[in-house]
């Protein structure tokens, strides 16, 4: 249950992002489609997956446009069979292969089976397939980036993602993780305590391993500061998702 919330919780800004626009589809899609789409939404949005499913198997194949295909793509993040999710994203990105919002849950999906070659690949395609630039692809970026050891690559990523918006949780331990690793104990600081004010949703997440290690660091950071003279290669990406 607590990885089925959390695709919400990863997911909810990338969605919106995702559908400030539209691509042209040749037909509109009926109203009644048009509203078990939006009651689809509201349950993926409040974690009921079986009633979004359910909303969203009513809507006739001949509409299952790119918003359906957004919305089931969703649904397919939040059950436990893999191998099925994957061939429906395969289906979908053969239909829609321009589409960066499928391409951002794709490396979302890979990411969760710790194909992260795959699923930084899949999230560059994600930026360069998006009509304009969405602070979910440039927070995985920046995370792969950590993994590949590119700090000043991820630094940038992270910067762009910043401009967008304010970083949610996911992006503010991933710069937890990035000042931690230039030995910023400073600025750690600051940023974790960001995250302690919603410390509750924090440890209620699939990211649970990685704030716990967060804190460790920091607090050994703050401990033995002699220990950590120069800047840091640790991780804590190591036991979390996108």
């Amino acid at each position: 249950m607590r990885l089925q919330w959390m695709s919400v919780l990863l997911l909810c800004s990338l969605f919106f992002s995702a559908c400030a626009y539209k691509e042209v589809e040749s037909t509109s899609p009926s109203v009644n489609t048009a509203k078990r789409l939006s009651a689809a939404q509201a349950h993926i949005l409040l974690g009921q997956w079986a009633l979004a499913k359910a909303q969203l198997d009513r809507i006739p194949s001949e509409e299952q446009s790119l918003p359906y295909v957004r919305l089931i793509s969703l649904y397919w993040l939040s059950v436990p069979h893999q191998d099925e999710a994957a061939l429906v994203y395969t289906d979908a990105l053969q239909r829609y292969p321009h589409d960066g919002f499928l391409w951002n849950n794709y490396g979302v999906l890979l990411g969760t089976q710790q194909r992260w070659h795959e699923a930084c690949d899949a999230f560059q395609k994600a930026a360069e397939r998006s009509v304009k630039q969405r602070q979910s692809v440039q927070i995985n970026l920046s995370r792969c980036a950590l993994r590949q050891d590119r700090v000043n690559l991820a630094e940038n990523h992270l910067q762009q993602a910043k401009e967008i918006a304010d970083l949610p949780l996911i992006g503010l331990m991933t710069e937890l993780n990035l000042v931690l690793i230039q030995g910023d104990s400073r600025k750690a600081r600051i940023i974790f305590n960001n995250i302690q004010a919603d410390k509750e949703f924090a440890r209620g997440t699939a990211h649970f391993d990685e704030y716990n290690c967060l804190s460790w660091h920091l607090t050994a950071h703050e401990t033995d500061p002699t220990l950590y003279l120069s800047a840091s290669n640790f991780t804590c990406l190591n036991g979390s998702r996108y």
